[in-house]
């Protein structure tokens, strides 16, 4: 993604599950194609240092840890990686 996409504009649908797991879900628009899609992300609350909790990675539907999805957004159906996360 180019920085003005990586900007983070704060939680978007952030939720627990029947689990009591923390779960977020981003919205995706592709720049390119102008495909649009939701993914729904596990967000794994680790404690810092300090004992403080912060949210320091989330696992997609597919299982994979990431430290952000606002990182590593690429379109599914044209490769784009000029992705728009709002």
């Amino acid at each position: 993604m180019s920085g003005e996409n990586e900007k983070d504009h704060g939680p978007r649908n952030l939720t627990h599950d029947p689990t009591g797991a923390l779960t977020e879900t981003f919205a995706f628009t592709c720049l390119d194609c102008g495909t649009a899609w939701n993914r729904t992300f596990e967000v794994i609350v680790l404690p810092d240092p300090a004992g403080c909790l912060n949210p320091l990675e989330y696992v997609d539907e597919d299982g994979r840890a990431m430290r952000s999805p606002l990182t590593d957004a690429v379109c599914a159906t044209c490769g784009s990686r000029k992705v728009r996360v709002g």
